[in-house]
């Protein structure tokens, strides 16, 4: 024997954990998951397999958070170290990631994207427009459906009472149009210059469901919009490349609305503080017109002449006249001004919020009238049932095929099996204890042999061997 180290099993098994833990390092892997068991300890053992191979995996309790639910037969993409179980000796994964299989691809498609057009600058802030000072309309583009559109206009309303005029640019917010049409919204908008800030927005989803504002079309529509955009995606969670583009990113479609809406609380804050300021002003004027006063009286007191006296008593007369001319412009400016915004907060009362409501609800019932859906509908049906006919012949002719690929491999494998080589008039000999003889010198003279035939099976009894010559 050689001078090699000798191992203990247990030793062997360390190492060769070790070697693969080390040389293999971080891997990703992809198969179906199957003999999926969860033990009272929290543990999920499950093998990992594909067309050709399996491999035993475990998920601790502790990695838990950082996996998907997952099921027999769910395909999925894990990431994780490669081990020997040393107690087995059993090559397993060690798992510390798990997604469906789906969102790897996503991922990985959305990081490429996003180094592409971070190289390409339409991320830098230099690029970025500023949001006006004052939203006088503004735009929303986003599904009819769900909560984000009542979100918003919720949050307008509670914001600012007096009522943001809002253009709905309605689009899908998921599936294989919804970039598409989220392309032809912004287009859309910036065509008809109608408003000055866009929210683009839509409601929480997995990565598949976001995959619309994944899409480079999407993000270059954003870049070449001349309105600045604020992107309300997901929760504060998600993170889409519409978020990176955008002239702002708001955590949430609510947040989006609060981002360009100004605050009543805050404008009736700073109409309080300006009228404190025109008070203290208006005293302090008052106050210095009072001095001069006060100096023109102690400067009479000090010269007796008649001439002088009657002189000053006159010009003292005047200025009181022009103060009591400058107080009134003061006091009927801040009139005015305190009549002005009882007015402005007077539009806000629930009277006039109703009254602009039922008009826009007149505008859009002949709105309604004048759009008729269903030559449409129609249209879309006739799609569908071509569409449902392409798939019925297209499975056909795929089952065809497959079927015949079946039935060449089934020939295929009869003819290299066993059966085939005995119609040939080939027999297979083996001893009384069926090992199958491949050499005269496997017997004797005098045992016993049995040859099995294509059909049926032989007694013989050896009456002599020869070797090879």
């Amino acid at each position: 024997m050689s001078d090699a180290p000798v191992f203990s099993v247990t030793e062997l098994n360390q190492c060769a954990d070790g070697l693969l833990r080390d040389g293999l390092g971080l891997v990703r892997v992809e198969g179906e998951v199957s003999n999926l068991r969860q033990y009272a300890s929290g543990h999920q053992y499950f093998s990992l397999k594909d067309e050709n191979a399996s491999v035993s995996c475990v998920l601790f309790r502790g990695r838990s958070r950082q996996a998907a639910r997952f099921a027999d037969g769910d395909a999925v993409q894990i990431q994780g170290r490669a081990g020997i179980y040393g107690a087995r000796g059993q090559f397993q994964l060690i798992v510390e990631a798990l997604q469906p299989a789906g969102e790897g691809r996503l991922l990985a498609a959305f990081q490429r994207l996003k180094e592409k057009l971070a190289a390409e600058g339409l991320f830098d802030a230099e690029r970025k427009q500023p949001l006006p000072a004052w939203t006088h309309r503004l735009g929303v583009i986003t599904s009819t459906q769900g909560d984000v559109r009542h979100d918003i206009e919720r949050t307008l309303a509670r914001r600012f009472p007096l009522l943001l005029p809002v253009t709905l640019y309605p689009t899908a917010v998921q599936g294989a149009q919804a970039a598409g049409q989220i392309v032809a919204a912004l287009e859309q908008a910036a065509a008809e210059g109608r408003v000055d800030v866009l929210i683009l927005a839509r409601g929480g989803g997995s990565l598949e469901d976001l995959q619309a504002f994944n899409e480079e079309s999407v993000a270059r529509a954003i870049a070449a919009c001349p309105i600045p955009v604020v992107s309300g995606v997901g929760h504060e969670t998600d993170t889409t490349i519409a978020d990176f583009v955008a002239d702002l990113r708001a955590s949430t479609p609510t947040a989006a609305a609060e981002a360009v809406s100004p605050d009543a609380a805050t404008l009736r804050h700073q109409l309080a503080r300006a009228r404190e300021r025109l008070s203290g002003l208006l005293g302090q004027r008052v106050a210095r017109h009072q001095q001069t006063l006060t100096a023109l009286h102690t400067r009479l007191e000090r010269r007796h002449p008649r001439q002088m006296l009657e002189r000053d008593a006159q010009r003292l007369d005047d200025q009181r006249e022009r103060l009591q001319r400058a107080w009134s412009r003061l006091e009927e400016r801040a009139r005015v001004r305190l009549q002005h915004a009882r007015l402005r907060l007077a539009g806000a009362s629930p009277g006039t919020r109703l009254a602009s409501a039922r008009m826009r609800l007149d505008h859009l019932r002949q709105r309604l009238v004048r759009v008729r859906p269903d030559h449409d509908i129609l249209q879309r049906r006739e799609a569908l049932a071509r569409l449902q006919r392409q798939l019925q012949t297209a499975t056909h002719q795929a089952l065809v095929a497959r079927q015949r690929q079946l039935d060449a491999t089934a020939r295929q494998l009869r003819s290299l099996g066993p059966e085939a080589v005995l119609e040939r008039g080939y027999a297979i000999l083996q001893t009384t204890e069926g090992e199958v003889l491949r050499a005269a010198d496997q017997t004797a003279s005098g045992e016993r042999v049995h040859a099995r035939l294509a059909r049926g099976r032989l007694d013989l009894e050896v009456t002599a061997t020869h070797g090879d010559n």
